[in-house]
């Protein structure tokens, strides 16, 4: 059975996103793809409920992000060398910072800033209140107004503060 041109369409719209998404708060590029692929094969398992919702770029990477999420709790046999990769399309420095947020405020962090959601969005999509959304947002852009003056007093070039 082919997937009808709807879903091929979603994936090819939505795929880099997704990954970068996930990519962006995991940093592990091999968990990304997993979690990316993951997402949408269970995407295409449910096709029939979910073709033509609004919805279904967010459910995707919504569940990229649970596997993501569930991938990183499981105990790993060895810890994977770390990877001096560049970011695509994002200052490397900033994203680093961010890379060190809280877990909720890297999420908060990325899918406001790189995927555009809006607070009320974002509290609909990971099951929280407006008000805690903006709490983790605040909070990370307080951290990484701070470490970003540090990098810019170190010596650094300048960063732009709000990711």
């Amino acid at each position: 059975m082919r997937p009808d041109p709807e879903f091929h369409e979603l994936y090819r719209s939505e795929a880099q996103t997704v990954f970068s998404t996930v990519y962006l708060v995991c940093r592990d590029k091999n968990v990304a793809e997993d979690a990316t692929q993951e997402a949408f094969a269970r995407a295409l398992e449910r096709w029939p409920r979910l073709r033509g919702q609004p919805w279904v770029g967010g459910w995707v990477t919504t569940t990229a992000l649970n596997v993501m999420r569930r991938s990183l709790r499981r105990p790993r046999a060895e810890e994977p060398e770390p990877r001096n990769e560049p970011d695509p399309d994002v200052a490397l420095s900033l994203w680093r910072e961010v890379g060190r947020l809280p877990a909720r405020q890297q999420q908060a962090v990325v899918l406001h800033y790189r995927l555009d959601l809006p607070v009320e969005a974002l509290a609909r999509l990971m099951d929280w209140s407006q008000g805690t959304v903006r709490t983790h947002l605040v909070r990370a852009r307080r951290t990484l107004g701070k470490s970003m003056r540090g990098d810019l007093d170190a010596g650094g070039r300048g960063h732009q503060v709000h990711p």
